[in-house]
């Protein structure tokens, strides 16, 4: 089986900063693949948070707006974060990988 099979969608390899916020405190961090239900997400130091937990992720989209996505954490690897999107958000995604794959 191969990874499209296992998660549902394509993966596209990106690399888009980001602020997470778990709780209120803000982390700064690097989007390293992105797909419509979810994306693996660098660890920031001194932070690692557990499966479960909830984040909302903000992508500056240009000078003036951004897009806060909701999600939680399925996975922590050594080096990054497995994330699944929150249901009912699709049309902020598709906006999400409109402006991403503008600059693949």
């Amino acid at each position: 089986m191969d990874d499209t099979e296992r998660r549902g969608h394509a993966r596209k390899d990106v690399c888009v900063a980001i602020l997470v916020t778990p709780n209120g405190d803000f982390h700064s961090a690097d989007v390293l693949d992105l797909s419509e239900s979810g994306a693996r997400v660098g660890l920031s130091s001194g932070w690692t948070p557990a499966p479960g937990t909830r984040l909302r992720l903000y992508f500056r989209l240009d000078a003036r707006s951004e897009l806060a996505i909701e999600g939680r954490v399925i996975r922590v690897g050594i080096d990054h974060l497995g994330l699944q999107f929150a249901p009912a958000q699709q049309a902020q995604i598709e906006s999400l990988l409109q402006v991403v794959g503008k600059d693949a």
